[in-house]
């Protein structure tokens, strides 16, 4: 394992809960399934209650203290497996909520009846994070597929059924999951080591504290959609990073699994703001109208009735913008990682893993000696326009190297793109341009009309960008990453 995989571990492992706080979940979770097992029911008989989601995909994160759901979540199935022959969501819906109201502790806990789920609020203890226990009324599922449940779906007072398959999802996902004997073994004699006040012998140590370099990447890219997203609206749901994460990995490293992931979200971002649409590959599509993330058990079986992961794209626009814009800032973070050595540059918020100088002070030196030597890189230029728009870098080292720049470019081409640069910076900075600024920026519009990245970047510049130049120049690069470039942070969000 090399030292930026080995740092990583650590870094995952930081993130993992602790086997104490693990086997306290557990004990709380098994008595709400007792408890309910044991109910009554106008909807049936014979519940059956069991873990999906984090939890059970050996997922789970320590949550951020920054984070407003400063919280884990731990998610249970109540499935009727009995159900009678009348289905009715209100009434599957109450029989739940109901019976948790019978126990005036959980009652005492319970929130306000979500959209889909009842949730336990238990709070914080000593020096354990609190969690939320959402419990999930279903089903089997009318058609009888296997696995699939039905689940009710609360809009204002309307009740609706709705699909899901947490058990088909389970299984595809440990489908995905491989681990290596020797894996197995290393990490359940370490956690065995550390915890023997918890553990009497090696084999108490349960397999679901144990995780694969897929299992590591999801944690480390939730732990930085957590970061990224304190204190804003918006943030991509678990189950989105989960499924196109295991959809589409291939390596066997944990730095291989992000970079997948992030060029993968990458090109298909790029090809829907090409071509409007996207050709379907079952893991991120969109046809034009509709987003569809869907179940991959569903997607698979053939299903008309296929859960969708992004059905709230589809309600609200901004979701699939912020995610997308997201990813663009989790591949920043992992290159500026692999540069640096130094977790500081994840933007995780956790200690300090790694030795050695940040990433914003390697690139500002790399980017100096360049200019100076009149070898200027333009992808090194604009990572450290980024820095600066992410208020990493001082914005008068970034506007000093720009001015240096302009002067050591010895043609027009080299000039007119340091002008671009130099005036790009301006605008990141809040700053209007002064009419002598936009003449300067329109001269070297009409000198590059036959350019659509000189042609995107003027008019970027000067507010007056469409969608279609931002398309031309998408398709005139190639798959050149033209999203990821700074100067699309000036792009209003319906161009992209």
């Amino acid at each position: 394992m090399d030292i930026r995989n080995q740092t990583l571990t650590q870094i995952a492992q930081h993130l993992d809960i602790s086997p104490s706080d693990f086997k306290l979940a557990q004990e709380r979770y098994r008595a709400v399934k007792d408890w309910l097992i044991d109910g009554l029911y106008e909807s049936g008989s014979s519940p059956l209650v069991y873990l999906q989601g984090s939890f059970r995909l050996g997922t789970v994160v320590k949550p951020y203290r920054g984070d407003k759901d400063g919280a884990f979540d731990i998610d249970q199935v109540c499935e009727i497996t009995v159900p009678k022959s009348s289905r009715a969501p209100k009434i599957l819906k109450h029989d739940v909520g109901d019976r948790l109201k019978e126990n005036a502790d959980y009652e005492r806990m319970l929130d306000d009846e979500g959209r889909r789920c009842w949730t336990i609020e238990y709070a914080s203890a000593d020096s354990s994070p609190g969690f939320h226990l959402d419990i999930l009324p279903s089903l089997p599922t009318s058609a009888g597929e296997s696995h699939q449940i039905d689940i009710t779906d609360k809009n204002k007072d309307t009740y609706t059924w709705s699909v899901s398959n947490p058990k088909g999802y389970y299984l595809w996902f440990k489908s995905k999951n491989v681990f290596s004997q020797e894996l197995i073994s290393t990490q359940r004699q370490n956690i065995y080591q550390e915890n023997q006040a918890i553990y009497s012998r090696l084999s108490d140590v349960p397999k679901q504290l144990l995780r694969s370099p897929l299992q590591r990447s999801i944690q480390i890219m939730k732990r930085h959609r957590d970061v990224h997203f304190s204190g804003k609206e918006h943030k991509p749901i678990s189950i989105i990073i989960t499924t196109i994460t295991a959809h589409i990995h291939s390596k066997d490293s944990i730095t291989g699994v992000l970079s997948e992931f992030t060029n993968y979200v990458a090109k298909r971002h790029e090809t829907l703001v090409r071509d409007g649409h996207l050709i379907p590959d079952g893991v991120l599509d969109f046809d034009g109208e509709q987003w569809l993330i869907p179940n991959p058990v569903d997607y698979a079986n053939g299903e008309n009735n296929t859960e969708n992961f992004a059905d709230k794209w589809n309600e609200e626009s901004s979701l699939s913008e912020a995610f997308f814009d997201w990813v663009k800032q989790l591949d920043r973070d992992v290159f500026a990682f692999t540069e640096s050595g130094v977790s500081d540059d994840l933007n995780l918020k956790i200690k300090r893993f790694g030795e050695g100088g940040s990433y914003a002070s390697i690139l500002e030196r790399k980017v100096k000696k360049e200019v100076e030597e009149d070898n200027a890189n333009s992808t090194n230029f604009l990572r450290l326009i980024h820095l600066g728009i992410e208020g990493k870098v001082d914005w008068g080292v970034v506007k000093s190297m720009a001015q240096l720049e302009y002067d050591k470019a010895n043609n027009l081409q080299n000039k007119n793109i340091s002008k671009v640069n130099f005036y790009q910076i301006a605008r990141h900075q809040g700053q209007l341009l002064s009419d002598n600024a936009k003449n300067d920026i329109k001269k070297v519009l009409a000198d590059n009309l036959g350019s659509p990245a000189f042609v995107m970047c003027c008019n970027l510049i000067l507010e007056t960008a469409t969608k279609e130049m931002i398309s031309h120049c998408v398709a005139d690069c190639g798959y050149d990453n033209v999203l990821a470039w700074p100067i699309m942070k000036l792009a209003n969000t319906q161009s992209l």
